[in-house]
Order: structure tokens, then C-alpha cells, then sequence
């Protein structure tokens, strides 16, 4: 909704922009620089003048929203890759409350930021499963991320217990196959699937538990993951709905490039140690 608005005022204001100095040409820019300059009578002549503008070329808004999505994806990435490393250092100290949330051991990590409500992650698993079906040398890193409602989080502490007792791929499976996420239908197929629900509740209501949460949205949010799912591997960062074709391809290239940023990473974890 926030993009969304963003969007909306930055047509207006590109539309305005374009209308004023076609009416008035510099002396109208340099006006517009100043509100205080514009009487009532002028500043409603302007929202009608910006109005018409905006219903006359509503293609204004899909052409300033294309301009805004390239220029946000952009600024991501390079982002995206300077803070690869500092990421990589994170998930490496990270790793004795992550191991129970993978999957398979190789070359290559595939690391996914998820939220079980999320349609497209659930559409993913089946390529993910494919994947380490027919590349025994990967390994799926799953990353907690409940950011589309309040039930995701209640689904993801589940989760972590189901990966205190050995079984979070069955769990994780299980959850996307029941469709809507919720702390009820969480519990469910946590009893479903043979777990010490005592353990489940206590290890839900855990301290390390919320703190986990916590720390995996802390580095989604530092990678900028504003969606889901997001998948990291090696120097590639892919946000969206990837099918396994390019899930395979992102794979093979970080297999045959190598991965720079955990690199950096390594190289500097071993600089602190000695």
C-alpha cells in the first residue's frame, strides 16, 4: 500500500511538474518552488490542472511506476552487493540455530527468505524438493521470515520447534500442503506428525525462539527482502517466484564462479580469529 501511494504522488507530482512549465514556462518553476507563493484560488487551479493531466494520461502512472521499480531495484542490488559478505559472516555465526532449518549438505547453499501465507513460496517448494532430488551436492537453507501476517509468525515458531525435534522438512512440507498458515492449524500438524507437543509449546513460547525471528528479519531486512520468497546463492540474489530451471542455472553459476562474497566473508572471520 506504501509503494502504492509513493507511486501515486510521485505521478502527481511529475505530472504537475510537466502541465506548469508548459503554462507558464520559468516563472511558473520557479513559483512551484515555493507554496507559500500560490493564493487558494491558484492552488485549486493546480489540483484541477493535475487532475485533468493524470485522467487525460492515466499511462502517466504505469510509465513514473516502471521508472520507480527500475530505480528501486536498482539501488537493491548494489546494495544487495555490498552487503553480501556481512550477510554471509551473519549466517556463519548463525549456524548452530540454523542447521536444524536445511536441508542436504554441498558445494552450493541455497538460502531462502519465506513466509508460510506466502502463494508463491508455496508454488516454489516442489522445484526446491526437485532440486535436491536431482543435486545431491546443495543444500537448502530456509530462512524464518514471517512478514505477511501476524498467523506466519505463530507458524514459524512452530517450525523451529518441529526443527528441535529433527523433523522441520516434514513440518515445513506439511504446512505449505495445508494451505492458510495459522497457530491452530500449525499445532495441528505438529501433533500430526508424531512431535512431543509439550516440547512445542514450550520451545513456541522459548526466549531464543522470538530472538531467532528476530535476528533471521534483522538480515532480510539488511538484504532489503521485501518479499517473498528471496533467494541468495552465492553472489546472486533472486527475489520472486524462481522456478527450477533458473533455480538449477543460479546454482550452476555459482558452482562454476564460485562465490565471492562468502569469500570476503571467510577471509575476514579468520582475520578476527587469529
Amino acid at each position: 500500500m506504501q509503494s502504492k501511494v509513493k507511486i501515486g504522488v510521485a505521478a502527481a507530482s511529475f505530472a504537475a511538474f510537466g502541465v506548469v512549465a508548459l503554462w507558464g514556462g520559468a516563472s511558473w518553476t520557479r513559483a512551484a518552488s515555493a507554496q507559500s507563493d500560490f493564493n487558494d484560488g491558484q492552488v485549486k487551479s493546480i489540483e484541477q490542472i493535475v487532475k485533468g493531466y493524470l485522467l487525460n494520461h492515466p499511462e502517466i502512472l504505469l510509465e513514473v511506476q516502471e521508472a520507480y521499480e527500475k530505480k528501486v531495484e536498482q539501488q537493491h542490488a548494489e546494495a544487495n552487493k555490498s552487503q553480501l559478505p556481512n550477510f554471509y559472516r551473519k549466517l556463519a555465526s548463525m549456524r548452530p540455530e540454523l542447521s536444524g532449518m536445511s536441508v542436504g549438505n554441498g558445494d552450493v547453499t541455497v538460502v531462502e527468505f519465506f513466509d508460510y501465507n506466502c502463494g508463491y513460496c508455496r508454488k516454489t517448494l516442489p522445484d526446491l524438493i526437485k532440486l535436491t532430488e536431482t543435486d545431491k551436492n546443495i543444500k537448502i537453507q530456509f530462512m524464518e521470515y514471517p512478514i505477511l501476517a501476524p498467523e506466519s509468525s505463530e507458524a514459524s515458531k512452530v517450525a523451529i520447534a518441529a526443527a528441535k525435534q529433527g523433523k522441520y522438512f516434514e513440518f515445513h512440507k506439511a504446512m505449505f500442503a495445508a494451505g492458510h498458515a495459522s497457530k491452530e492449524t500449525a499445532l495441528k500438524i505438529a501433533e500430526q506428525i508424531g512431535l512431543d507437543m509439550n516440547r512445542v509449546k514450550a520451545d513456541m513460547a522459548a526466549p531464543e525462539t522470538a530472538a531467532l525471528i528476530a535476528n533471521v528479519s534483522e538480515i532480510g531486512k539488511q538484504m532489503f527482502v521485501d518479499g517473498t520468497p528471496t533467494f541468495i546463492i552465492g553472489d546472486a540474489v533472486n527475489p520472486g517466484w524462481t522456478k527450477y530451471d533458473q533455480l538449477k542455472e543460479l546454482v550452476e553459476n555459482a558452482r562454476k564462479a564460485g562465490c565471492k562474497a562468502c569469500a570476503e566473508a571467510a577471509s575476514v572471520n579468520d582475520a578476527k580469529k587469529s
